[in-house]
């Protein structure tokens, strides 16, 4: 119950929480029983004279009120099984007691307001049991969630958003972060209590009684924590992800919500958990493609491609909008309607606007083109005369404005991601494609090829920063008594990891590109330039064999017959010795 309520002025109708309806709220209930009280309080002499023979200056309402605040102030600062016990009795008995208050005055409103707001104060009473989730077996013998399942169809609506807060706070993702192992079998006995009574499809059907755009209204907080819920349900349980898809309408909705033009929380949310559910399951980002999932991503990402994001959190939904696309373009499937629906010619666009959403294109390019299906997309970049936009940024044209403009950029990321890109078009696309794409590097004499080995100092030279800092970090280890053999084991993969971390990926990505141009059959002025510059430096493409065979060994799995990405770079070495050799 809100005692807050009571020390509020009145307010008009504008302003109510919900107006009288055929299901009027709880808010709305107590503000008439308020009303109420207050002209009895005003009119009533009998009560006057009572109150000043009480002795203590109260009515009645006063007296309730402070001993609301009391019991609010005597809640324990543990939760215990007698504590847990109690709680959900008083729940349960205000459950029995709302009912039978709602079937003897189905048309009196006032006749079980008082029954509505124990209801809900109980209900806000239970999510303290969040702090023991050790006692959610408990929770689950004792029939709270039937209960709390019953109570998601309440016909007040605002029972029902309470009851989702509930689940919201009880599910919390942070209680299991911080819980014992007795904490984390117990949330995964509650989650499996709620699946067990279909709390998926009880959640999703709520969405339909829930009007988020209405003032006064606590509906678009409640939209809010169903997707609170799903959330954390799918933190606990990963393959709860797939079957929320399946046996739900909530993927519908989700394209629907970021379809709206305009920001807020829900939207941003609703961006987040499309991203989410498309993280470990190919049968939802097929699902999204059928829906026309695709085709509502790429429209809500073109609403960036000429502006930036307003606040932070509307940047972080942008980021979700091209993480989902990302993340949904791992499926070949997916690709091919991403080009129907001309998506590389849009992150073409939004290369060339030159806006915050820049470096979420290249990324969103990258994974276009990588794996199966990749090649159309590669052509189609090409064809759509993509490396005009590409090469600037590769050689850093006007950076240094847009790293004025945005601050957080990052350098090392985007040559990751436009090598990346370059590497893929090399190795899948058409020869006549390949050979125009060669044929940019021999432009403006060769400063691309000059760039390629820039990049390969730059990169090596910080691989080299950690492998110095390692060996130092392994000698003083060793000085102070050493390895044993797992560890042994495990300082070597530490290595390898620090050196991508470090870099090492972008040299690789540097020195394949360097490698297929200098392996392609009709670029000898391009090859000799690369030959006569390692030359000066006293190298030659033994400085990227190495680099090379590096790459392959840690590419894919070792035992593999059918490794078509260790052979392709491997294929490379090969000609690069045959060339360094003769």
């Amino acid at each position: 119950m809100d005692v807050t309520q009571f020390f509020k002025a009145p307010s008009g109708p504008a302003s109510m929480k919900r107006k009288m309806a055929a299901e009027p709220s709880d808010a709305a209930l107590k503000r008439l029983r308020n009303d109420e009280d207050n002209d009895n309080d005003e009119f009533n002499g009998d009560e006057d004279d009572d109150r000043f023979m009480h002795g203590d200056g109260l009515t009645e309402a006063h007296r309730n009120l402070l001993d609301i605040v009391d019991s609010a102030e005597e809640a324990p600062a543990t939760i215990d099984l007698p504590t847990l016990k109690r709680y959900v009795l008083k729940l349960e008995k205000s459950i029995t007691r709302n009912e039978e208050m709602r079937v003897r005055y189905p048309d009196d409103p006032l006749k079980f307001i008082d029954s509505e707001a124990d209801l809900d104060e109980d209900l806000h009473n239970l999510m303290g049991v969040s702090a023991a989730p050790e006692l959610y077996p408990n929770l689950v013998s004792l029939g709270t969630v039937s209960s709390l399942m019953a109570l998601l169809e309440h016909p007040n609506a605002d029972i029902a958003i309470a009851t989702i807060q509930v689940l919201s706070e009880l599910t919390d993702e942070d209680v299991v972060a911080e819980a014992s192992e007795e904490g984390e079998e117990g949330m995964k006995a509650l989650v499996a209590d709620l699946m067990g009574h279909q709390i998926l499809d009880v959640l999703v059907q709520s969405f339909s009684r829930l009007d988020e755009f209405k003032d006064g209204t606590d509906d678009k907080q409640g939209v809010f924590n169903i997707l609170s819920v799903v959330e954390n349900l799918i933190s606990v349980d990963p393959t709860i992800a797939e079957k929320v898809v399946s046996s739900t309408t909530l993927l519908t909705w989700l394209l629907s919500r970021i379809g709206m033009k305009q920001f807020d929380s829900n939207r941003q949310y609703a961006s987040e958990l499309l991203a989410i559910l498309l993280q470990t399951s190919r049968e939802n980002r097929l699902k999204l493609a059928n829906l026309g999932g695709i085709t509502s991503l790429l429209k809500a990402i073109s609403m960036y491609r000429k502006r930036d994001p307003k606040e932070a959190d509307e940047v972080e939904m942008m980021e979700n909008f091209f993480d989902a696309l990302c993340l949904a373009l791992a499926e070949p499937e997916v690709k091919k309607t991403f080009l129907e629906e001309e998506g590389v010619e849009l992150m073409i666009i939004i290369l060339r606007e030159r806006k915050l959403s820049r470096m979420r294109a290249l990324k969103v390019l990258t994974h276009s083109m990588t794996g199966e299906g990749g090649a159309a997309c590669s052509n189609r970049f090409i064809d759509a005369l993509g490396l005009k936009t590409l090469f600037p940024i590769f050689m850093h044209k006007g950076l240094k404005a847009y790293k004025k403009a945005y601050k957080s950029h990052s350098d090392s990321e985007e040559d990751e991601h436009v090598l990346s890109i370059l590497a893929s078009l090399f190795k899948t696309s058409t020869p006549e494609n390949r050979l125009r794409l060669c044929i940019k590097f021999s432009e403006n004499e060769f400063e691309k090829v000059e760039r390629l080995l820039e990049l390969h100092e730059q990169y090596q030279a910080r691989v080299h920063a950690a492998d110095m800092q390692f060996e130092r970090d392994r000698i003083a280890r060793e000085e102070a008594g050493g390895y044993d053999g797992d560890e042994e084991v495990d300082a070597a993969e530490m290595r390898y990891l620090n050196r991508l971390d470090k870099g090492l990926f972008t040299l690789q990505l540097v020195d394949l590109v360097a490698g297929y141009l200098c392996t392609q059959a009709s670029e000898d002025l391009v090859r000799e330039h690369m030959a006569f510059l390692l030359n000066r430096k006293g190298k030659d493409f033994d400085l990227f064999i190495k680099v090379l065979e590096e790459y392959a060994e840690n590419t894919g799995d070792a035992t593999s017959e059918t490794n078509s990405e260790r052979a392709l770079i491997l294929t490379v070495v090969q000609k690069l010795q045959i060339i360094s050799s003769s």
